[in-house]
């Protein structure tokens, strides 16, 4: 199961040795030359398999992954203490108190938004004053 590679399209070598082809011409060269020598460099380091690999990204259709990851500059071991010192304050403040108690029952409250949508609701409804206007 050999894989085919696909190369980059090169301009023909007669196009490439006309006049005013000859900064491009340079340009390739150059191009050449710095593939060869990262080839040389990283010879034993990569792999023709890390080459010609594909599938290495995986795409998701929702941004919920990223809801619960952190934002902003991060520190690790004390290489930025400032930044150390405000992620602590962050985590601080995001914590919600325990001594918080609520104002209103929920039985209260049902009761309370059920007389809210009710009033609501009416109010949607064609009024007096908009049936005469709609007459005239």
């Amino acid at each position: 199961m050999a894989k085919s590679v696909k190369k980059k399209p090169q301009l023909p070598k007669s196009v490439l040795d006309m006049k005013f082809m000859k900064k491009t011409k340079d340009r390739i060269e150059k191009e050449i030359e710095n593939t060869q020598d990262h080839d040389s460099l990283y010879s034993n380091i990569i792999t023709s398999e890390m080459r010609h690999a594909t599938g290495n990204f995986i795409t998701e259709s929702s941004f919920l992954v990223c809801e619960d990851l952190l934002e902003g500059r991060l520190s690790y071991k004390g290489m930025n203490l400032e930044i150390e010192r405000l992620m602590e304050l962050e985590s601080k403040n995001e914590e919600p108190d325990q001594d918080m108690q609520k104002d209103i029952s929920d039985d209260i409250l049902a009761k309370k938004m059920e007389a809210f949508n009710k009033r609501k609701r009416s109010h949607n409804s064609p009024s007096k004053y908009n049936a005469i206007k709609r007459r005239k």
